[in-house]
Order: C-alpha cells, then sequence, then structure tokens
C-alpha cells in the first residue's frame, strides 16, 4: 500500500495484540507511526525497535484528557501534521449479570468512548491539515451482539460507533473522514479469555460461513482499507468483518452442513502477543529468577531433589537454637511450654559463593542471612540494564526472628547479652531492616520496599504488589519474597491451639495428619514484564496469570479457617485470569497437616475446581514443613520446577485422605506417584499455588509455562487512574472520649497520656461481643481497630457495609505487639530463673501480672496482621486485610499499598489504619531509647468517583504516585504523609 507512504499515524494501544498488528501494518507500508501505549511501555519499545527509526512511543493514558493534550502537542511539535488515527486502546472486565457494578461500566466507558472522543477532538486540528485526514476507531464483536459477560464492553463499544456517527458529521468540514472497523469473535488471547472459550468459538466457527474465527490480522487490514483513498467516498460507518456470521446461513437453513475449512489467508497468522484479557495494552508478568533455603536445599535445584526423592527433615531443637527443656513438656496443658521438640530447621546452610564472599557476621539475623542468600540466588543470570527501577516486597513478621524476641527478653533483663541471639545493636532484627539489609548493595539505593504481612499467605500478597508495580510503570524488575525462621515464643503460643503435630511430622491432606510443625524459610523470584524479558534474553521460568485475593469476613474464630473465603481467592483469581477451572492441571495446596485447616481448604478447591479433568493436588509441608511466611513463595518456585521437568511430584507421607475429602467422587487426585506433565495440545500448562493465613488472609495464585508461539491467558485488573479521597476519619487514644477530643487534642488544646497504662480498658460486652477470656488474650491493637471503625460516622459505616465484598482494611504497626513481647518473655521464664540471678522472683512476678498464660486465642491475639484481620471478622468485610511495617513509616506505607489495591479495582473502600499499643520499655529500648505513645488512627479511603456518586465528603485528596514517591525516599526519623484538601 502504496499510499501510506510518507504518512503520519497514531495508533493508541499500539501494543496490544491487535494495535501491534496495525502498528506493523502501517510501518511495513512506508508511515510513519507514533506508537501510543500505556500499560505495555516495554511491549511498545520492543516493537518500535524491531521496526525502525519509522516508528515512535509515546507514553499516555488516553482516559486522561491532561495526558491526551500532551502527546498530541507532541505529534503537532515533532510532525507539524497527522494524517491518519486510529482508536485501537481498549479496558473493560468480563463479569456476569449479577456482579456488575457501576465501576464496570465506568471503567469500559472512560476509556472506549471517552478516550476515543478525547484523542479525535485533540488531533482535529492536525488532521485538517493533511489532505487525507482519516479516523478509524475500532469497535468489537459486542457492540452489534450480546456475547455473555461482555456487557460493561460491549456497551462501551456501541457506544464508541454511536460517537464515530456524531464525529464523522462534525469533522466533515475539514476534509476529516470518521470510520469504525469491527470484527467478529478474535482468536488471540482476549478474544480466548471470554468465559467458556472453548464451547463459544465452536459455536461461532459453526455459525461463520468462513469456517473459522477472525484472527488480528483480520481486523488490522480492514482499518488498513477503511483508511486508505480507496475509501475516500466512506465516512461515518461501521464496517464489520465477521466471516458472514451476520447473514444467519445456519440459522436459517435445514440441517446445516459442516462449515467449511477455509485456509488462512496469507498474513493472517495467530497472534502470539500475550495480553490482559480486560485490557489490550498489557504482557504478562514473567518470573526470570529464583532462590531459597529451606530445611534440606539451599537453591531450587537442591529442593528439586527433596522434591522427587523424599527426605526425613524434622529434628530436634539443634542445641545452638535454643535449649529444648526449658521449653518443653509432654503435657500440652502445661503453661508456658509446647509439647513437641520437633520442626523443621535450616542446619546445613550453604551460602551463595557472593555471600559468603561478604563474610556475614554471626550475630546477622537469620532472616536476613537467608533472604539475602536468596536475593543473590535469583538474580543470577538475570539481564539488568543501567537506569532500572526497582521494587522490593517481602512476607515478614516480627514474630519471624529469633534474634528479636530473644533481644527483647535481654531488655527485660536490663540490657545484657546474655541469650545467644539476642544482640539487637549488631542484627538489626527489626522487620523494615531485615528487608533493607537483605537487598542493601545489591538493588539500586532508595529502592521502594514494602514488608508485608498477612501471615502464612504473606509472601503472595509480596508477590502480587511487586507485580503491580510493574504494570503501573512504577519499576522494571521486581524482587519479592518472604523469610520466616523459628523462635520458642511461636512453637508455645501454637501449642495452645493443639494444632502442633503430635507425632512428630507433617502428614498434609492425608487421614492420618494430626497437625503442622513450622520450619526456617526464605523464598525470592524476580519478575519481569514478558516483553522486556524476552528482549533481555531471561530465562522464563514462568508466567503470573492472575492473582486472587479475599478476606474471610465474619466466621467461627478469628484463627478458623474459611471454605467460602478460600473459594473466593480462587473464583477472583480466575475470574481475573481468565483461566478457566478445567485449564488447570495441578494445584499446590496451603495444606498444613491440620484436620480441620485440610479440609477446608480441600472442600473449597474442591467447588472451585469441579469437572471431569483431573487435578492434582498437592503440598510440599510434609516434606519440609511450614515456612510460615515464606511458604507461599515456596510452593510458587515448587511449581517453577514442576513445568522445568514436566513431572508433578508425588504427595510425600501420603496413603489416603480423610472421608471428608468424598476424593472418589471428585475429579482432584492425590498422587502417591510422580505423575508425567508433558505440554498440553491445547494450550499451556496452569498450576495454582494456594495460601491462606490466620485472620483469614486468602491469596491464590495462577502460573502459566511460557511457551513460545502459544499464547499464555494473564489478567491483573484494569487501572482506573484515579485519586483516592479520605472520606471519614477516627482516632482511639489514651484520654480521649471521641473524634472531638482527638482534634482538640491535635490542635494542642489537650494533653493526653501516652499509654493506656498496664492494663487496656475493657470495653463492655455489649459493645464488643467478644467473651472476657477472648478479650483478655487479645492485644490492645485488635481492640483498638475495632473501636476506631465504631467511632467513624454511621454513614461511613454503612458505606463500607454495603461495600462488604470489596472493602479491604490495611494497617501500619512497627515490630512486636505489646502481648507478643510479653508472652515471649513468659515463654522463657525458666531460662530467666537461670540467668537473671535475684531479679528472676521479681522478673517472674512482674510479667504474669501483666499477661496471663497463654491459651487458644493468644496466638491469633498477639500477631500484627490480625488487627487487620480482626476488622474484616468483625464487621464481615470480605475484601482483603493486610498489615505492612515500615518502621515510622509504616502509616505512609499502608496508603501506598491501599492505593495499589484502589488503583486496580480490587477494593472500592480501603481502611487504611496506623496503630500501636507497645510502649513497653524493652521495645523502647530495642528501638533507641525514648517514650513511645500508644494509639489507633483509620481512614476511610475510596476512588474519588465512587466517593462523589455516594455523596460521601471529600476531606482530602492523596496521590497514589506522590505517596509511591514519599516512601521511596531515604525513611527520615519521621514522615509526614502529604495530603491535599
Amino acid at each position: 500500500m502504496t499510499a501510506f507512504r510518507g504518512r503520519v499515524a497514531l495508533v493508541t494501544g499500539g501494543a496490544g495484540s491487535v494495535g501491534a498488528h496495525i502498528v506493523r501494518s502501517l510501518a511495513e507500508a512506508g508511515a510513519t507511526v507514533v506508537l501510543n501505549c500505556f500499560h505495555s511501555y516495554d511491549a511498545a519499545k520492543a516493537l518500535a525497535a524491531e521496526l525502525g527509526g519509522g516508528v515512535r512511543v509515546i507514553r499516555a493514558s488516553v482516559a486522561r484528557q491532561e495526558q491526551v493534550r500532551r502527546m498530541f502537542d507532541e505529534v503537532a511539535s515533532t510532525y507539524g501534521r497527522l494524517d491518519l488515527l486510529v482508536n485501537n486502546a481498549a479496558a473493560g472486565t468480563f463479569v456476569g449479570w449479577d456482579e456488575l457494578t457501576e465501576e464496570h461500566l465506568d471503567q469500559a466507558y472512560e476509556t472506549n468512548v471517552k478516550g476515543a472522543l478525547w484523542c479525535a477532538r485533540a488531533a482535529r486540528s492536525l488532521l485538517a491539515r493533511s489532505d487525507a485526514g482519516c479516523v478509524v476507531n475500532v469497535s468489537s464483536v459486542g457492540a452489534a451482539y450480546a456475547p455473555a459477560s461482555y456487557l460493561p464492553v460491549g456497551l462501551s463499544k456501541a457506544a464508541l460507533e454511536a460517537l464515530t456517527r456524531y464525529l464523522a458529521a462534525e469533522f466533515a468540514g475539514d476534509g476529516i473522514r470518521v470510520n469504525t472497523a469491527s470484527a467478529g469473535l478474535l482468536d488471540n488471547p482476549v478474544g480466548r479469555s471470554f468465559p467458556g472459550f472453548e464451547s463459544m468459538s465452536a459455536n461461532t466457527v459453526a455459525a461463520t460461513p468462513m469456517g473459522r474465527l477472525a484472527t488480528p490480522a483480520d481486523l488490522a487490514n480492514l482499518v488498513m482499507l477503511l483508511a486508505s483513498p480507496g475509501a475516500g467516498w466512506v465516512t461515518g460507518q461501521t464496517v464489520v468483518a465477521d466471516g458472514g456470521m451476520s447473514l444467519q446461513r445456519r440459522a436459517l437453513s435445514p440441517d446445516p452442513p459442516p462449515p467449511a475449512k477455509a485456509a488462512p489467508k496469507p498474513g493472517a497468522a495467530r497472534s502470539v502477543d500475550p495480553v490482559d484479557p480486560k485490557a489490550q495494552d498489557v504482557d504478562p508478568i514473567a518470573v526470570v529468577g529464583m532462590g531459597l533455603a529451606v530445611p534440606g536445599a539451599s537453591d531450587p535445584d537442591t529442593f528439586w531433589q527433596l522434591l522427587t526423592q523424599g527426605a526425613d527433615l524434622f529434628v530436634d531443637v539443634p542445641p545452638d537454637r535454643w535449649p529444648i527443656a526449658s521449653f518443653h513438656n509432654d503435657d500440652p496443658r502445661a503453661p508456658d511450654k509446647t509439647y513437641q521438640r520437633r520442626s523443621g530447621f535450616i542446619t546445613g546452610f550453604t551460602p551463595h559463593p557472593r555471600l559468603a564472599a561478604e563474610h556475614p557476621d554471626d550475630g546477622l539475623d537469620f532472616t536476613t542471612l537467608w533472604l539475602r542468600h536468596s536475593v543473590h540466588q535469583a538474580l543470577e543470570g538475570v539481564a539488568r540494564r543501567d537506569g532500572d527501577r526497582y521494587t522490593a516486597c517481602f512476607g515478614y513478621t516480627p514474630d519471624g526472628s529469633q534474634h528479636l524476641q530473644e533481644a527483647l527478653v535481654n531488655q527485660e533483663l536490663g540490657g545484657p547479652a546474655v541469650l545467644p541471639h539476642g544482640d539487637a545493636t549488631r542484627s538489626e532484627p527489626f522487620p523494615h531492616r531485615i528487608g533493607a539489609n537483605a537487598i542493601d548493595g545489591l538493588l539500586p539505593a532508595g529502592t521502594p520496599l514494602l514488608m508485608v504481612d498477612t501471615a502464612c499467605s504473606s509472601s503472595l500478597y509480596a508477590i502480587d504488589l511487586g507485580l503491580r508495580d510493574l504494570l503501573a510503570g512504577r519499576a522494571e524488575i521486581a524482587v519479592c519474597g518472604g523469610a520466616f525462621a523459628l523462635a520458642p515464643g511461636g512453637s508455645v503460643l501454637f501449642s495452645k491451639l493443639y494444632g502442633l503435630s503430635r507425632s512428630g511430622e507433617v502428614r498434609a491432606l492425608d487421614r492420618s495428619a494430626d497437625g503442622v510443625l513450622f520450619s526456617d524459610g526464605a523464598g525470592v523470584v524476580v519478575l519481569k514484564r514478558l516483553s522486556r524479558a524476552l528482549a533481555d534474553g531471561d530465562t522464563v521460568h514462568g508466567l503470573v496469570a492472575g492473582v486472587g485475593l479475599s478476606a474471610d469476613g465474619k466466621g467461627k474464630a478469628i484463627y478458623a479457617p474459611s471454605s467460602a473465603g478460600q473459594e473466593l481467592a480462587v473464583a477472583r483469581a480466575l475470574d481475573k485470569s481468565g483461566i478457566g477451572a478445567a485449564e488447570v492441571d495441578w494445584v499446590i495446596a496451603h495444606a498444613t497437616g491440620t484436620p480441620a485447616g485440610d479440609e477446608a481448604e480441600f472442600l473449597s478447591l474442591r467447588a472451585a475446581y469441579a469437572g471431569t479433568d483431573p487435578v492434582q493436588v498437592t503440598s510440599n509441608k510434609s516434606l519440609i514443613g511450614h515456612t510460615g511466611w515464606a511458604a507461599g513463595v515456596v510452593s510458587l518456585i515448587h511449581a517453577l520446577l514442576g513445568l522445568r521437568h514436566g513431572v508433578i511430584p508425588a504427595q510425600h507421607r501420603f496413603s489416603a485422605a480423610p472421608d471428608s475429602f468424598a476424593l472418589e467422587s471428585s475429579n482432584l487426585r492425590i498422587p502417591t506417584r510422580p505423575v508425567p506433565w508433558p505440554p498440553r495440545p491445547d494450550g499451556p500448562r496452569t498450576v495454582a499455588v494456594s495460601g491462606f493465613g490466620f485472620g483469614g488472609t486468602n491469596a491464590h495464585l495462577l502460573i502459566q509455562e511460557y511457551r513460545p508461539g502459544r499464547p499464555a491467558k494473564a489478567g491483573y485488573g484494569v487501572r482506573n487512574g484515579e485519586p483516592m479521597v479520605i472520606v471519614g476519619w477516627s482516632a482511639h487514644v489514651p484520654g480521649a472520649e471521641d473524634n472531638e477530643q482527638v482534634a482538640e487534642w491535635a490542635q494542642g488544646r489537650h494533653i493526653l497520656p501516652g499509654s493506656f497504662g498496664d492494663g487496656y480498658p475493657s470495653p463492655p460486652f455489649a459493645r464488643l461481643r467478644l467473651p472476657a477470656s477472648t478479650i483478655r488474650a487479645t492485644d490492645r491493637t485488635q481492640l483498638m481497630i475495632i473501636e476506631c471503625m465504631q467511632r467513624l460516622e454511621p454513614r461511613i459505616r454503612d458505606f463500607c457495609g454495603r461495600h462488604s465484598r470489596t472493602t479491604g482494611v490495611v494497617v501500619g504497626h512497627t515490630g512486636p505487639t505489646r502481648n507478643a513481647v510479653l508472652y515471649a518473655v513468659r515463654a522463657h521464664l525458666d531460662e530467666l530463673d537461670r540467668l537473671a540471678g535475684p531479679r528472676a522472683r521479681e522478673l517472674r512476678e512482674r510479667v504474669t501480672a501483666l499477661i496471663a498464660q497463654p491459651d487458644e486465642d493468644s496466638f491469633p491475639g498477639e500477631m500484627p496482621n490480625v488487627i487487620a484481620a480482626r476488622l474484616c471478622g468483625y464487621f464481615d468485610l470480605r475484601g482483603l486485610n493486610i498489615a505492612v511495617d515500615g518502621g515510622r513509616a509504616s502509616l505512609a506505607d499502608a496508603f501506598d499499598m491501599a492505593g495499589r489495591y484502589l488503583d486496580f479495582g480490587d477494593v472500592d473502600v480501603a481502611l487504611v489504619a496506623g496503630s500501636n499499643g507497645n510502649s513497653l520499655g524493652s521495645w523502647a529500648e530495642v528501638l533507641g531509647g525514648g517514650p513511645i505513645g500508644e494509639g489507633s488512627f483509620l481512614f476511610a479511603v475510596t476512588r474519588k468517583s465512587l466517593a462523589l456518586a455516594e455523596g460521601l465528603p471529600v476531606l482530602a485528596e492523596v496521590s497514589v504516585e506522590a505517596v509511591v514517591e514519599a516512601v521511596a525516599e531515604e525513611r527520615l526519623p519521621e514522615r509526614r504523609l502529604e495530603a491535599t484538601a
């Protein structure tokens, strides 16, 4: 098509499946092409590099007028005119009728209709300077027909076709033609993301005289035709290339013959560009590096040997960790004792050569050591460029550091370092410093870091947060994972739930399962966009196809697993990714070996993956134990190794499933032998990783293989780009009875005490509806946040209640809770008797007076992540719940995190809190001295459009990007969150 030589064309959404074909066709026809994208910047740059100097990339969101104006100003200053505008950028969500919300409609309309209008309006003067100015809008099958689950996109595309007619009439006086190109169901990643695509595809092909689906090249060819001089007398029209489906030949014919099997035309090859089913301008997230340290393995290859060959890794507590006699008693009822001597310990650790060359100090916190080792390992072989931006996200808890626990006990003794791992000055065992020390010198200074706590699903949430930074264009490389180290206090507390294995081994998914054993562990993966990974020549271990998150909401107990909550996470992962349950071959379950937990999880998987094809279900905890806050990333590495070797390893220590599983009537299988896992002929192999933690923090991660030439599915939600706004706030601080008194205190008009004192004032049963025994075992921060929620304005609480399925809670909290410190000291009482000399009795009396001996409520009652979970459980919120520890910047981190979830539509409302209830002298000394105040502050945050639609007051507008920039800076002793009223 020589008619395009020398022409200047702008294609929006030009890095997606259809857009890339249009850009390629125009460039090969001699046009100068401006490739617009928003999310897929790396893919756009790679395509431009491939096609040469005739393609220029401009990054801008067509849904934001200021960015559109900037883009066309740049075109005007560079080229002086524009000959062709192709409005191809698209967004939308596959959603059923009952799940349809106003936000789904707004998401599609903002890009598909308004975006096209803003671009056409901004381009008008430039197109008028051309002797053949032309606009081609790209529509879809949903505008003329009514595909299932496609209403938001279909309505917006129908509006786009109506807009075409108005633009044609308006622009005719300037000699500008405006038309729409549309096609039938496309055989591309977006088309294949329709729910039930296989049957839908078969029905469409059977009804189409041409006997096949449309391809991206077919639609690109139609765009080229409408843009060519040959269509010079065509304007205001929608031209549909549907292969003759609209002829209704089959519907109006008796006994129809099989459709003709026409061969694809030259140039109509299937697109292999993986894209997000919700927005064509996205390419998947690839895992390009991995590293770990678990019992028995210091690298993935050795871990694979364990998985395939088995091993006995549960051992008595090594003498160099802690003296088991001080913490053990065979009687489960013995106060402050654990009935189990065995766990999974990292005893034969082999550090990465680069870590060994650093000569790590013996006092380095275990979790820092293992996490840094894993980062070294995961980055090995990953291509990096000058100027790359990084993000780091790790799952972690202050309960996961033996060093920190012993440092606090040492301080209770008055400061001497008498316990072996308690030198806090040298080890810096604070959560936000664990992550910072793990990446120090390995990632650029100032790399944004989030320390995530959702209990045992933490590292899956960390991976989800990392990929959001890649999708949002804030980073090119994400380093994500988690770490956990056993400490005696945790073993004592968990034993009071009677959840530890009595037999001294884990038998996950087995009818003889009698509990869990926790283990040391760390794991890290490195993520990039697939386009960037391929351009860099990285090894692509697999693709993150989608992540589903949920909170259990109200349940029997804060520590009781919920099948319904876990099913919700699975459903969200499948829905976002566009993957059908039948496409999943294998689920690596959380399955810890606790009978109740395994049953709840298996029943949720049974419901979510019901079908005819077998789905293998396994758990690695029977082999290496439960690696706590690292468990999710360890299972992800397990999955990637299975993809690499083409084998699903057998379930270790498995004989038969519990009767409650009803395994025989299910398509789920628990393999007793390795299962060959060759490539599927009908699509990529897919594996799911499941995780959940105390407080109902559920996560479900879908991983697909990468096979060149065979598209994968992926979906992460659609960014809305809206500012988040604060619509309500409350606080609970010592001495203040309500928000008005808090406001007066904040203005300096009142002086309030810094602490609630040794005994937090228990709320009456009518206000809290919790048994007195539970309240006694529950940390004050968990009680304080409920009080904050009750102090919110009724209309704000009602707003959250009406959006309960999409309301999330994000809490900023630093270090261990007050109860965690006191329970740790109680667990060390025998050690204190031995070490403290004359002060032992005095210290014992003081500690036992401050906190009662632990019971079944104590472990969840002291966990920092349960601060957020307690709010979800009490008010039945199902979005998500998560805690983040950024030291003094924890509240800013919480706002940052909430913004990421609001930005992608995972939640409609985020309850963001900053909380501290630990003013103990031991914690103050470990932090460096000085008094610590107590209090909780809660902010109700939502998108601005939703606030206005609901008639809620906009108290302040908070920029997500501003918060990200703020917490990415060097952390100062104090951080002020900037907001504009």
